[in-house]
């Protein structure tokens, strides 16, 4: 089976004129309060009528930005999965080797999810949420994101950037990863477990050692 032609997702929705710059500040806002309910209640405990007292906006004023519920989810998602898949891509595109480049794909990871914790758990826990065409939007943008951190891990695996390939074994290999880092808004707390890149830097030597350290004299 063909793979699907994949559009180019990393701007806005594209079923809307391009906002003003005033009104994206305050879709953002907007944004960002209702991935914190969704976090916090789960989207289906959540109406737009909290969310609308959330933010100090009445219902009709709320219409003006979002059409419906699974429309303001939608958005928090595809907002969330593109800001990261267009990050990472500048961040790929850089010289360096496979294990440097891998390197930068990781923290660059850890980090925009610290940054977005809300985010995160609203697209982890309500990735099923979404229905039909937005679902599928939102999908086309993982799998692009996955493919990224895919052809990361595969590069690294053979140790070269020229005749990698995807394989069961590297895409095997990015889904154990992704459950690593992806888990860390459970637990994660700077002042109890440090920054992001000592957190990185750890999930990193585990991931290219393992447990086992090598024993003397071996």
């Amino acid at each position: 089976m063909t793979e699907p032609t994949i559009p180019d997702l990393t701007t806005s929705p594209p079923r809307r004129r391009r906002p003003r710059a005033a009104t994206e500040v305050k879709r953002d806002y907007l944004l960002a309060r209702a991935a914190t309910l969704f976090a916090e209640k789960g989207y289906e405990a959540t109406s737009l009528r909290d969310v609308s007292q959330a933010v100090g906006v009445s219902l009709a004023g709320l219409y003006h930005y979002f059409e419906s519920k699974e429309d303001l989810l939608y958005q928090v998602q595809h907002r969330t999965f593109a800001s990261l898949l267009h990050s990472q891509e500048k961040i790929a595109a850089l010289p360096g080797t496979p294990e440097q480049r891998f390197r930068r794909l990781v923290i660059g990871h850890l980090g925009f999810f610290t940054d977005h914790p809300n985010e995160l758990k609203a697209c982890t826990y309500e990735l099923e949420s979404l229905k039909g065409d937005l679902y599928l939007t939102v999908e086309t943008l993982r799998r692009r994101y996955y493919h990224l951190f895919t052809m990361a891990v595969a590069e690294l695996m053979a140790g070269s950037v020229e005749g990698a390939r995807e394989t069961r074994e590297s895409r095997h290999a990015t889904l154990y990863i992704f459950g690593m880092l992806n888990w860390i808004f459970m637990w994660y707390d700077p002042a109890r477990h440090g920054s992001v890149e000592q957190i990185g830097a750890e999930m990193l030597d585990l991931i290219l050692h393992g447990l086992r350290r090598a024993q003397p004299g071996n």
